[in-house]
Order: structure tokens, then C-alpha cells, then sequence
């Protein structure tokens, strides 16, 4: 099997585990945020045994609210990885417009999971009682270069499908 078989055959197998690993999360996290609001006692039984000491209703709350912004970050996480199958998949002619087009949905999903980082640090911000539990809220600069570089390949993704159908109309 040649190796562009197996990479892409890599790159589908990747995909696809990625994509159950995010279902399952997703998954998770809402039976968790529903479990939650429907046993609010257990919940906070459960955040007291985590953190003793601390406020709990403060903690629960923030804990409930950074599953939520879970779940919008695996709603985004999963259109990503639809695009990117359908990018794997037509890997054997790549400059088409479509992949261009799917290169930018996933520039968009990028950034929107790269805008979320503004509600998780303001979560940990206001929510101190959550502790450990707290995202750190870090500026990821590799994130953001991803975003940029995405964006700059669905430009070169346009133009070389462009220039390809120009090519294609000379013939």
C-alpha cells in the first residue's frame, strides 16, 4: 500500500475516533449538565466532597455553566470534524473549490473554539469557588496561529482551484 493510502487511511481512522471521542463527550457532559439540574442536592453533594471548605452553590453554578460552554464547544468540535472528513476524503484531487470553502468552515470553527476561552476565563473569573476545577484561561498563541493559518490555506486552497479551473478551460 503506498504511503499516501495509509496517511490518508490514518487520517480517516483519526477522524473517525475523534469524532466518537467527541460524541461520547458531548454525550457525557449533557447527562451530567441535566443530572444536575434535575438532582441539584446530589450535584452539590458531589462539589462539596470536591471541594470541601468552599462555596458550593457558587461552584455548582459555575460548574454547570462551564459544561454548557462544553457542550457548545463540542457542537462546534463536531462540524469540524464533519469538514474535515469530507477534506480527508478528497484528498485524491484537493484544489477544488469545495475544500476551499470547507478550509474556511473550519478556519470559523477554529476561532469560534477560540472565542471560548472568553466565557471560560470569565466563568473561573467570577467563580472562584470552583478551584482547581476552574479553567486556567490561558491565551492560546498556537490556537490562534492555527485560525490564521487555516484561513491563509483556504485563500491558497481558492486560488489554486481557480487557477486549476482556468487551466482546465484552456485545454
Amino acid at each position: 500500500m503506498p504511503i499516501d493510502n495509509r496517511l490518508t487511511g490514518a487520517a480517516r481512522l483519526a477522524v473517525r475516533i475523534a469524532t466518537l471521542g467527541n460524541g461520547l463527550f458531548l454525550a457525557a457532559v449533557a447527562v451530567a449538565l441535566l443530572l444536575s439540574l434535575v438532582f441539584p442536592a446530589a450535584f452539590a453533594g458531589i462539589v462539596a466532597r470536591a471541594l470541601p471548605g468552599n462555596d458550593i452553590a457558587a461552584a455548582a453554578m459555575g460548574m454547570r455553566l462551564l459544561m454548557g460552554l462544553g457542550i457548545v464547544m463540542a457542537i462546534v468540535t463536531a462540524r469540524l470534524l464533519s469538514v474535515l472528513a469530507a477534506v480527508v476524503a478528497s484528498v485524491a484531487d484537493p484544489f477544488i473549490a469545495a475544500n476551499a470553502v470547507r478550509l474556511q468552515q473550519i478556519g470559523w470553527c477554529l476561532l469560534a473554539l477560540q472565542l471560548c476561552e472568553i466565557p471560560a476565563w470569565l466563568i473561573a473569573r467570577n467563580f472562584p469557588a470552583m478551584g482547581s476545577a476552574a479553567p486556567s484561561g490561558d491565551v492560546s498563541i498556537a490556537g490562534w496561529m492555527a485560525v490564521l493559518m487555516v484561513f491563509v490555506l483556504a485563500r491558497v486552497f481558492a486560488v489554486g482551484a481557480a487557477m486549476r479551473d482556468d487551466l482546465a478551460g484552456t485545454i
